[in-house]
């Protein structure tokens, strides 16, 4: 039955990757720490946490070539922001594994909702004005992408995901790039942060290639397999069908593993 919620967990993670370059985590780590017993104990979020970024590493890096297959990515106004994401990897990782379960296994769960009802809020994240690629940084990007960068990166480290959804939004909404675009250097971005943070992890805690590796060879090969069909996908349709779908998955996944995980808390606030 463990390996089935974590095969799902690799699957709905899959498509957010594909959809819109979001982290493994977002969906994994809230099922995993709540339905699977293997992730129960103290240290339980921060391994359940390892396994997404491992199936980030080659998730991110498929749909990735997806994207630049199209021609949706633009690492001339993203190369700031991947610097710095890289730079905070190891210290946001360190910081993670002291908080244990209690602090980033709750955190996973509820940034799960969030990200859903922001979707299902505002479906579309496409704009207007945005600029050409290739269009190099003003002075304004550059800080907008070193304070960004830098935050991102020790936060995304913390909680353990990749950043896509706080990358689309500063791509999107700061630096004015297309959705597509966005999501297509994000995940570039992805690729190499999950790396290094999965190392990191890896080392700080080095149990976790011993004692999971079943479950992290099923996640890796599920989550790339459902990021290529899910990437194709999301360069043939438009922005909002991508968003209420994305919104839609994360919203369900978040009440209900949130009403799964408190159930005795939420039982006696109702008695």
């Amino acid at each position: 039955m463990e390996y089935m919620w974590c095969f799902i967990a690799a699957l709905g993670a899959g498509i957010g990757t594909g959809l819109a370059g979001l982290s493994a985590a977002t969906v994994m780590v809230p099922i995993m720490i709540v339905l699977c017993p293997t992730f129960a104990w103290k240290t339980g979020a921060y391994h359940a946490t390892a396994i997404a970024l491992a199936s980030d590493i080659l998730g991110s890096a498929f749909t990735t070539s997806i994207y630049i297959r199209h021609k949706n990515i633009d690492l001339k106004r993203g190369w700031i922001m991947l610097v710095c994401i890289i730079c905070m990897c190891i210290a946001g990782s360190f910081a993670a594994f002291k908080v244990g379960k209690v602090v980033l296994g709750g955190f996973s769960l509820f940034l799960c909702l969030g990200i859903g009802v922001r979707f299902l809020l505002k479906p579309d994240t496409s704009r207007e004005d945005t600029v050409s690629q290739g269009t190099g940084l003003d002075t304004k990007g550059v800080i907008i992408s070193l304070f960004f960068g830098l935050t991102i990166g020790f936060g995304t480290r913390f909680v353990g995901t990749g950043g896509g959804m706080m990358m689309l939004v500063v791509f999107t909404a700061f630096l004015r790039m297309d959705r597509r675009t966005a999501v297509g250097t994000s995940t570039f971005i992805m690729t190499f942060t999950a790396l290094i943070a999965f190392i990191s992890h890896s080392l700080i805690d080095p149990t976790i290639l011993l004692k999971d590796w079943p479950i992290l060879v099923l996640c890796i090969v599920t989550e790339s397999a459902a990021s290529i069909i899910s990437a194709r996908f999301a360069n043939r349709v438009n922005s909002r069908t991508v968003g209420l779908v994305i919104g839609v998955v994360l919203t369900v996944i978040g009440v209900v593993m949130i009403g799964l995980n408190y159930r005795e808390q939420i039982a006696a606030l109702i008695g």
